[in-house]
């Protein structure tokens, strides 16, 4: 990669070839431009808004640390990100891994980044899928691994995949569902929890049916709100996931924020995913269609009138830090949120290796990401509202009781696209997906298309 932090190395939308690009800062806006040998210059894409924050001042120093665990079957030959499997460059080990056990599903959503089909495509055999969690576990151990698809449930064996991974040492196991099943299926989520299930990573993208039908095309608030249902009753831990569009549902934020306080302790999070222009997707993106993070921040403080500040939420310490962002925040007994978690917080945390940041990403989301009842009298060290961050809703000791329980994680992540895609935030990447073959893909090579939606990595495309 480039020394300059102003040069980086990108996509060309139209043939997927690699091609050199800039950083640019225009009416405090960050522009990647970038050009292609077949197709010329293309057009500015927007990547950050300075405000709240600028694009540096976003930026969380880590020293630059390629894992340590080996592997062997990647090697150098076409360059980033075209060596996966993960190729020597990459310098991030894995904090979650996504195994994709079906490519089916019962829904035809418009805005599908899987491209996920009602009729049968690819679903790995069971035996592609042991040697899957094999390889995974060799490469990477027994890290957090998300079951997804496709839709999970329409295989019939998924609590026996489940319990083979946990048999495996895999000790925190999400599903990544639409909760069609386990809302009409009364049985289905004991099923699941019992075979091992930590948390459902629940689709939920607003609370009126309006947008549920832009996004998903259908009614399913009401499937939702069973799904969520039924795993309050089996104890089971929610991850609330809207996936956001600028004009359908970005104005309900703070309500799906508020919404997520009514269920806790059963929800336990809300990751907020602003639209990436992968899979299916209606047409090129244009700027002001784009949501970034800087926008949902802002929206977090305006419409939770203020119960959350864009100083609550931090940079991640394991991916990229423009890649996501997060804050803790704790329930307090007049129905509040009291953030545990500061944006100044961060800026003197010191320069820590990439391995170690993933170690404790998955320790973060072991320990927050599944449901919890009042066991402990002290918080986790580390973890100690911060000053500035606590108010005197809930006093100390209690408090320390109720972040067991009683936390809610506002988290959101930014995928890249073949327009916005910066390859040096991908050598960073944390999340990675495992291929049939057992190699791993960072999330956003994996399922990157082009303009025609011709696919970087095309395993999904076979027969």
């Amino acid at each position: 990669m480039p020394d300059s932090p102003a040069l980086t190395e990108s996509l060309c939308p139209y043939c997927l070839c690699r091609t050199s690009a800039r950083r640019i800062t225009e009416n405090n806006s960050v522009f990647l431009v970038k050009s292609c040998p077949a197709h010329g210059s293309l057009d500015k894409v927007i990547l950050w808004k300075n405000s709240p924050y600028s694009y540096t001042e976003w930026n969380r120093q880590t020293n630059k640390c390629i894992h340590s665990t080996p592997y062997p079957d990647s090697s150098r030959t076409s360059g980033c990100p075209f060596d996966c499997g993960i190729c020597p460059d990459h310098r991030q080990g894995t904090c979650t891994a996504i195994i994709e056990v079906t490519q089916r599903c019962n829904l035809h959503c418009p805005v599908c980044f899987a491209s996920s089909e009602t009729t049968p495509t690819i679903n790995p055999t069971r035996e592609e899928i042991d040697r899957m969690l094999q390889s995974l576990l060799d490469r990477s151990g027994p890290c957090p691994v998300q079951f997804s698809g496709g839709e999970p449930s329409l295989r019939e064996d998924l609590p026996e995949i489940i319990a083979l991974s946990r048999k495996m040492g895999f000790d925190h196991v999400q599903i990544n569902t639409n909760g069609i099943r386990l809302a009409q299926d009364t049985d289905y989520g004991r099923t699941l929890k019992d075979a091992g299930a930590t948390v459902v990573f629940l689709q939920f993208d607003g609370l009126t049916e309006e947008v549920q039908t832009r996004i998903r095309g259908t009614k399913l608030l009401q499937t939702k709100l069973r799904a969520i249902e039924r795993c309050a009753e089996l104890k089971l831990g929610v991850i609330l996931v809207p996936t956001l569009l600028r004009g359908v549902n970005d104005n309900q934020i703070g309500s799906i924020i508020h919404f997520a306080k009514k269920w806790i302790p059963v929800v336990k999070g809300v990751h907020f995913q602003p639209m990436a222009y992968l899979g299916r997707y209606p047409k090129e993106p244009l700027n002001e269609e784009r949501l970034l993070i800087p926008d949902i921040l802002n929206a977090i403080e305006v419409q939770t009138r203020g119960e959350l500040k864009v100083e609550n939420f931090i940079p991640p310490g394991c991916e990229e830090s423009h890649c996501s962002f997060s804050s803790l925040a704790v329930l307090g007994t007049d129905g509040r949120l009291i953030p545990t978690t500061r944006f100044d917080s961060v800026q003197s945390a010191g320069q820590c290796c990439g391995e170690e940041y993933a170690r404790r990403s998955m320790d973060y989301v072991r320990s927050r990401w599944k449901y919890r009842e009042s066991e402990l009298t002290v918080l986790d060290p580390g973890m100690t509202p911060r000053p500035g961050c606590t108010g005197e809703t809930v006093p100390q000791e209690d408090l320390f009781e109720r972040i067991q329980s009683h936390s809610l994680c506002i988290s959101g992540m930014a995928f890249q696209d073949a327009w916005n895609i910066d390859l040096e935030r991908l050598q960073r990447c944390c999340v990675h997906v495992v291929r049939r073959d057992g190699n791993l893909v960072p999330f956003c090579a994996y399922y990157m298309t082009g303009s025609q939606g011709q696919r970087l990595y095309p395993e999904r495309e076979e027969n």
